[in-house]
């Protein structure tokens, strides 16, 4: 028995278009949840080494840019560089439990450090594909989990009303309106 081939499009083929009354929402979603993580790290970062409101604006701009720069390079590719998948590109949490301590140093010295370990970064993915093998997922699991936990303090901080209502009104620090309201929302 002949199998008969389908003009259709099934729904778990990677190629299938959605109609445009569930892509538009699903893509205002999808840019408000990379908004938000995007702008959080900076806000984070801001508040860690004391920046004004103006750094903490041109943090935030910088972040999103970069972010738009590095969507593009993704999506679009050049050369071997890119997945040429819809793929928003960000900023990331994992960096901020090891740039705490270098607080004293400055944020200049943790962005140089930063710029260096991603050049250090570039050179690590040419030769990747040989080592893979020693990261496998029990281990990549692990260390995503092990950034998660040591974030727990600056979630439960901010949940509680953030640090500036812990240093100045401590009596109003972790009441019952801020806890109820992070976690209902």
């Amino acid at each position: 028995m002949a199998l008969k081939k389908s003009n259709k499009v099934s729904a778990g083929n990677p190629n299938h278009k959605l109609p445009m009354n569930k892509t538009i929402p699903l893509g205002i979603q999808h840019v408000l949840a990379m908004f938000a993580g995007n702008i959080t790290v900076p806000i984070i970062v801001a508040g860690v080494f004391g920046q004004t409101p103006e750094q903490k604006i041109f943090l935030i701009q910088m972040a999103l840019f970069v972010a738009g720069v590095a969507t593009i390079i993704q999506t679009i590719g050049y050369k071997d560089i890119g997945s040429r998948l819809p793929i928003i590109q960000g900023t990331s949490f994992a960096f901020i439990p090891i740039m705490l301590p270098f607080k004293a140093a400055g944020l200049g010295a943790v962005f140089t450090a930063a710029f260096i370990g991603g050049i250090f970064q570039f050179f690590i993915g040419k030769v990747l594909k040989p080592i893979r093998h020693l990261f496998p997922p029990l281990v990549t699991g692990i260390v995503v989990l092990m950034i998660g936990f040591s974030l727990l303090k600056v979630g439960f901080m901010y949940a509680g009303g953030g640090g500036w209502l812990m240093n100045n009104k401590p009596e109003l620090f972790a009441n019952a309106n801020h806890l109820t309201w992070h976690l209902l929302f």
